[in-house]
């Protein structure tokens, strides 16, 4: 059952980027070679590739719906309590799902996997992990995990249709820049803070005058600052707990 599931989407994939029902005998040879070296990568006993064939809604676009740029990254994925390395991935946060990609010469199939059984992935050095602490399981960016600390950031973005103008009269959508929304965790659950006066608020008393001046001699912004900055400021506060 698996075979077909895996092999019906190479051909679904084929048609929908074809969008002909023609198909040539070196069309049917390529797929045959992609199927192939998928089985030698994956074995058929994997389940990652029984998803939805990702089409992109939109078309004509100012800006993108991913996070952090329109770009493949390699990462690794845990999937129905599977790991995979060197994935192709990106990662559209305006309708908060995980787009897979596969290639093989001058073929490429997108694939939407289930955020259902996603448990972690990987975008480059980026650490997503799922939480349901807001009442809904959702993707959050894993910046610091310790025992005492933690902290995520929740990405998204908005898109807005616009109708064109003229006589073409295109439409066509335009995104906003990514927004994120910071979380610490420090007695068990998990906190918003939105800048250096909420983020100072929660922790004990005893070591808010330490951690606004490491704030303030670093030029520090938790809303906006570097993921490498926010570490460091982290470290630092983990050290005093």
């Amino acid at each position: 059952m698996k075979h077909l599931l895996v092999l019906s989407l190479f051909l679904l994939s084929f048609c929908a980027s074809t969008k002909t029902g023609a198909q040539s005998r070196q069309d049917k040879f390529d797929y045959r070679k992609m199927y192939e070296s998928v089985i030698e990568e994956y074995g058929f006993d994997q389940v990652l590739f029984n998803g939805v064939i990702f089409e992109d809604e939109y078309l004509k676009k100012v800006g993108h719906q991913f996070f952090p740029d329109d770009k493949l990254y390699t990462g690794t994925l845990m999937y129905r309590g599977t790991e995979y390395k060197r994935i192709e991935m990106k990662y559209d946060i305006c309708n908060q799902q995980l787009i897979l990609y596969l290639k093989h010469n001058y073929l490429t199939v997108g694939i939407v996997p289930s955020n259902d059984f996603i448990a972690t992935f990987s975008l480059g050095d980026k650490i997503f992990s799922k939480y349901s602490f807001e009442g809904e399981p959702r993707f959050y960016e894993v910046v610091f995990d310790s025992d005492k600390l933690e902290c995520l950031y929740y990405w998204s973005k908005k898109v807005q249709g616009i109708p064109g103008s003229g006589v073409l009269n295109y439409y066509h959508y335009e995104f906003t820049d990514s927004k994120r929304k910071c979380y610490l965790k420090l007695n068990g659950s998990f906190e918003k803070y939105s800048n250096n006066r909420s983020f100072t608020d929660l922790f004990p008393p005893e070591t808010r005058n330490m951690i606004r001046q490491y704030i303030i001699t670093n030029h520090i912004k938790v809303a906006k600052s570097s993921d490498e900055r926010i570490t460091g400021l982290l470290t630092y506060c983990n050290s005093l707990l």
